[in-house]
């Protein structure tokens, strides 16, 4: 009976690196896979994602970009600017796939703001909006192009709604000074440029 409890044993474990091995890997969400230790924020699945009103506030670039950087950097659904989702009207600069998502790059009136639409692949069972979230990917990439990990030039202009999130400051172009993003996507309507 050991014996054949043995064997068996081995059948899964060679079954299993053998499916590992042919990329038959499993693609349930995970932090390495979608986004780092703040996934669940970034993709609406976070313990405090029924706290955030959906009916977006329209505001500018330039106004998000004026909002105090908090310290430390929240990690719950604490500021509200998080607990807010925005529309800005903006131009779509440039845009690649990154882990966890797809990055844009958003200008408008001197101002820079980064957006970034979740994969659908990293959208779980208890993501709020999960339905709207997917659209938003199927819009974008059917409308404007395939991403790619390269940054890809654009400039379609069109309305962007999110979820107000803190990332880290960054000096880089292309990103709101006080670490201020719209993550996730809830919305795009494209005016034109795709």
């Amino acid at each position: 009976m050991k014996r054949a409890g043995f064997i068996v044993l081995i059948v899964v474990g060679l079954a299993t690196a053998a499916a590992t091995a042919a990329g038959h890997e499993t693609a349930t969400p995970n932090a390495a896979r979608c986004g780092g230790t703040l996934w669940r924020l970034k993709t609406f699945s976070d313990t405090g994602r029924r706290l955030v009103r959906l009916s977006p506030e329209v505001t500018t670039i330039g106004d998000i970009g004026k909002r105090a950087f908090p310290r430390p950097v929240p990690h719950l659904r604490r500021t509200p600017f998080q607990r807010q989702a925005w529309e800005v009207v903006a131009q779509v600069t440039q845009y690649r796939l990154e882990n966890g998502g797809l990055r844009l790059v958003l200008y408008d009136a001197g101002s820079y703001l980064n957006a970034v639409i979740p994969l659908p692949s990293c959208l779980t069972a208890k993501t709020r909006a999960r339905p709207q979230l997917a659209a938003v990917w199927k819009q974008f990439v059917g409308a404007c192009a395939q991403p790619t990990s390269s940054w890809q030039p654009l400039g379609a202009i069109a309305y962007v709604g999110g979820v107000g999130f803190w990332g880290q400051k960054r000096t880089i172009k292309g990103a709101a000074r006080n670490g201020a993003e719209l993550h996730p996507v809830t919305d795009i309507r494209i005016v034109a440029g795709c």
